[in-house]
């Protein structure tokens, strides 16, 4: 598919969420959709589709095998880190760059997040840019990088990996969306983070 084709891009600004998964579909080769396509599409957001996806995963049932949410702790830390010393697109290895999905199944997922992603698009959008900025950015890419480490030992407490998990999918969406507000609802989550850490060890 042309990329004159593409609606809706990240780029724009419009419907950011929704356009994760569009622009993905957008860069199908053969019916396929691999990872280092998707880094280019998203371009210098790549980060935040990355902290959502794996946010969610560590956040959710998805990682209820023991140790699975601080190895997904470990994955965000390092990508962090990268995005806080200004990689535009993080590195990873060409065998991560290899992997594709189908896009028969990026449809389906289209299809069936429809009416949720619409739904959070439409609260979120680019404002408070001096909060999204590049230097938030960077910034927040530290705190992430601190959430990632907590979530190695916050795996060990029932339940409690589930705040620094969505605190960085906040994060991940700010970071797509270049919205400052949500950049500040997940700062605020930082500090509810920090406080759960105190009480929890």
């Amino acid at each position: 598919m042309s990329e004159s084709k593409r609606s809706n891009s990240i780029e724009d600004g419009e419907a950011p969420l929704e356009s994760i998964i569009d622009d993905a579909i957008a860069r199908s080769e053969d019916g396929r959709v691999s990872m280092r396509a998707l880094l280019k599409a998203w371009n210098d957001r790549s980060y935040g589709p990355l902290f959502i996806l794996l946010g969610f995963v560590g956040g959710t049932p998805l990682a209820v095998v023991p140790g699975a949410a601080a190895i997904v702790g470990v994955f965000i830390t390092i990508l962090a880190l990268q995005m806080a010393l200004g990689l535009n697109h993080p590195w990873l290895p060409e065998i991560a760059l290899k992997q594709s999905v189908s896009e028969e199944k990026l449809r389906e997922v289209r299809k069936k997040m429809d009416k949720p992603l619409r739904f959070l698009d439409h609260l979120i959008t680019e404002r408070w840019r001096w909060a999204a900025g590049e230097a938030m950015r960077r910034a927040a890419a530290i705190f992430v990088a601190a959430l990632g480490v907590l979530m190695i030992p916050f795996d060990a407490v029932p339940f409690a990996v589930a705040a620094p998990a969505w605190t960085v999918v906040l994060f991940g969406v700010a970071i797509t969306a270049r919205d400052g507000f949500v950049m500040m609802l997940a700062l605020l989550g930082c500090l509810g983070v920090g406080f759960l850490g105190m009480r929890a060890f």
